[in-house]
């Protein structure tokens, strides 16, 4: 499924004019598309697992510490951010692939609130459900190494990242050890609903256009 996946994302990459509209939050259509593909993955995941303990197959349980869950997710958070900053450094944030356009039109803000919903609430449980979720246990059979390893490379893939690789690897590590050091998938939902969240709400606060 993510070999599925990461096609279409690399397809979309390297066929004509890549250029993200800077209206982009800010169209239905945007929503739509969103809520229906990571909808449509949603399904596939469960038809997967259908029969397994849905609750230990996708790790649907409260980490033993939620003080230590944190603190592994703050360190994660802040190699994000690290890396996510370096990376704006080198290219600057119009040459970013993941890069949120910042733009805000006070006219379309019902479309961006639904878009903002899609990405920073919807977009995480989907991601986290097939990367941490499903994929991290598949892969612990091999050990928390490859699991960790293993479900950042299908987390880079899946967004079909070229020059926002290693940001992209990079926050796909410290999501997949933060897994592994909770046992549990809510702090890897909830680290990426703030990564996702900060973005969209930094787009309209710190507009360009």
């Amino acid at each position: 499924m993510i070999g599925v996946i990461a096609a279409i994302g690399y397809g979309a990459r390297f066929s004509g004019d890549n250029a993200t509209p800077a209206d982009l939050l800010f169209r239905w259509s945007t929503a739509i598309a969103t809520f229906l593909f990571d909808g449509i993955i949603l399904l596939l995941l469960l038809l997967i697992a259908r029969g397994l303990p849905l609750r230990e197959t996708f790790a649907l349980r409260r980490p033993p510490s939620w003080p230590t869950a944190w603190k592994v997710a703050g360190g994660a958070l802040a190699a994000t951010y690290a890396a996510s900053i370096m990376e704006e450094i080198v290219l600057g944030h119009g040459a970013r692939e993941q890069a949120v356009p910042q733009f805000w039109d006070p006219t379309r803000a019902d479309a961006f609130v639904a878009n903002a919903i899609a990405i920073a609430l919807f977009v995480p449980v989907v991601e986290e459900m097939a990367c941490r979720g499903l994929g991290f246990r598949l892969l612990e059979a091999y050990g928390q190494r490859v699991a960790i390893v293993g479900s950042a490379v299908a987390f880079a893939l899946a967004h079909g990242a070229v020059i926002d690789l290693p940001w992209v690897l990079v926050t796909g590590l410290g999501l997949g050890y933060l897994r592994s050091r909770s046992g549990s998938l809510y702090p890897c939902i909830a680290l990426h609903t703030i990564v996702n969240g900060v973005a969209v709400v930094a787009a309209a606060a710190l507009p360009s256009g």
